[in-house]
């Protein structure tokens, strides 16, 4: 049996891509044998941390919001406590903490320490530098550059948001990418490994929805559909519509999502009669607005894989989108309807004229509007249905156990490596124990052996030994004559055998009663493991 915990949020984004991706991915799952599925439910809508089953007979942990701020690491640390009380994992029972929001790694990581055989997935939904820089990978890959320097605090609070993603990326035993741009921007950009990294679109419905004799007696109508946030573009685009208006009487312009209204409505005074904004549409008008439309247009900045123009697929609506990050590729099929940005020298008219273009292109031809049309229809049916999705999705999880001798990603331990490299050089007042400074060293020395196998981990190794040497100091002042946990012991022994820092091992084995016993050292799984464990300790 394998049972998935679904970590949901309440917040915004969980009424767009991220809240419809986990209804369906959830409804999918729950139709497979062998499957039990529950949920995390996060910024619950609750007054106390609560459990309650829903009508399909899903366990949903109901935890409540913070009255400031986005979940921090004490909010996640009470969750996990929250947690580790009520669930328990049975024999025959794989635990997979499914996770779609990067706030949560605190959490993901301290239920990797307490559930070791767990298997942790993360998909990618957004990374945050997109927002701020308007998906321009250019100027992404020259922040990430190793001699660069950053100018201000937004650069270095940008920056700092990167390496928390990476680190999640890096913990997580498999990422879940829903574009092949995100895929290569994940391997190049955040040093995640290829053979974690699984390319799952989107998906959604399982069929055509489309009428064969579009109702354009009202007049064409084209389409926007999403938050009204300056990253979505909708300006370009009422821009575009201004310059074509007056050629095709026929035509409207329809916005559908919710945000700053004031500002476009301004832009649009011109345009009176001709551009409609409905604001957020509900799930029982949504079919309505679709079926309406004769084009969709996305000129966004940044997307991942987007339901919009999925749903725009499954009705046959020729969408033009951009190039950028996710949205190039859904556009595979009409690459002639594919707007490009320039991310070194973006021009505004430039932009606003290719957008008109495509527009006059579907609206002028109606044999390219139908080829159009047709291509969208026969990709959805290749690529985004959400048995398709649910189908991957599930398969990831389950091979993740395939991996022969499994503990933790490789990505990873570097990261475990640099914590412990900070508690030696803190030397904090703590046991001697395996769960303490003990397991600190073991833990080290293990990955020394391991990583003196590697040509390639040369680097990492000079630096961990260099540590130990502080690390060996540290233990001779603080033990003297007492008598050592027997992992430290076994550690000691194995590092006189290697012939590491002679002048210390050498005056703790002889200073140490029972320095000739055999002790073996622990296994690679309870090493790794009690090292997770210690890191997640706040010390």
């Amino acid at each position: 049996m394998m049972h998935i915990f679904i970590f949901n949020n309440a917040s915004r984004a969980a009424n767009y891509g991220i809240g419809t991706y986990v209804r369906l991915l959830s409804d999918g799952l729950l139709g497979r044998s062998g499957v039990k599925v529950s949920f995390v439910d996060l910024f619950s809508d609750v007054k106390e941390y609560s459990i309650a089953d829903d009508e399909r007979g899903c366990r949903h942990y109901q935890v409540p919001a913070l009255f400031s701020g986005m979940e921090n690491e004490p909010y996640c640390r009470n969750v996990f406590y929250f947690l580790a009380r009520h669930i328990k994992a049975e024999d025959d029972e794989r635990l997979v903490f499914h996770f779609n929001y990067f706030q949560h790694k605190p959490l993901a990581s301290l239920l990797k320490g307490q559930y070791f055989d767990c298997r942790i997935v993360f998909t990618v939904h957004y990374l945050g530098w997109c927002f701020e820089l308007k998906g321009n990978k250019t100027r992404f890959r020259e922040l990430i550059a190793e001699e660069y320097q950053p100018k201000d605090d937004k650069e270095r609070g940008l920056l700092a948001s990167v390496e928390n993603e990476k680190e999640f990326l890096h913990l997580a035993d498999e990422v879940i990418v829903l574009s092949k741009d995100t895929q290569q921007i994940l391997a190049e950009g955040y040093g995640v490994s290829s053979d974690k990294m699984h390319l799952v679109y989107n998906g959604l419905g399982d069929g055509l929805c489309f009428d064969k004799d579009k109702n354009v007696g009202n007049g064409r109508i084209i389409l926007f559909v999403g938050r009204l946030d300056e990253i979505k573009g909708l300006n370009y685009l009422i821009h575009a519509f201004r310059h074509i208006a007056d050629k095709y009487a026929d035509i409207r312009l329809v916005v559908a999502g919710d945000g700053d209204f004031q500002l476009y409505l301004s832009q649009c005074r011109d345009l009176q009669g001709r551009v409609s904004f409905l604001g957020k549409v509900s799930s029982s008008e949504v079919e309505d607005v679709y079926r309406s439309a004769y084009i969709g247009v996305m000129p966004s900045f940044h997307e991942q894989c987007s339901y919009t123009a999925i749903e725009m697929m499954r009705h046959k609506i020729p969408l033009i989108g951009t190039d950028t990050t996710g949205l190039a590729e859904m556009l595979d099929a009409t690459p002639e309807l594919r707007v490009s940005i320039d991310e070194d020298n973006m021009m505004d008219e430039e932009f606003t004229e290719r957008l008109v273009s495509c527009l006059n292109l579907l609206l002028s031809d109606e044999d390219a509007y139908q080829r159009a049309a047709d291509a969208v229809g026969k990709l959805y049916e290749a690529r985004y249905k959400v048995s398709d999705m649910v189908h991957a999705t599930c398969g990831v999880m389950e091979s993740s156990w395939d991996r022969p001798d499994y503990t933790v990603s490789p990505d990873y331990l570097k990261h475990i490596d640099s914590r412990m490299i900070q508690l030696i050089n803190q030397c904090p007042d703590i046991d001697t124990d395996f769960y303490g400074m003990g397991g600190i060293g073991v833990y080290l020395w293990k990955r020394v052996l391991d990583l003196c196998d590697r040509k390639e981990g040369d680097f990492q190794a000079s630096l961990i030994l260099e540590h130990l040497i502080y690390y060996m100091d540290w233990v001779q002042d603080v033990v003297g004559s007492s008598p050592l946990p027997v992992e430290l012991w076994a550690m000691i022994r194995s590092m006189g055998q290697h012939g590491f820092y002679k002048a210390c091992v050498n005056a703790l084995l002889v200073r140490q009663p029972g320095s000739d016993t055999l002790f073996q050292m622990p296994s690679d799984r309870v090493i790794i493991q009690n090292a997770l464990k210690i890191c997640n300790c706040k010390i």
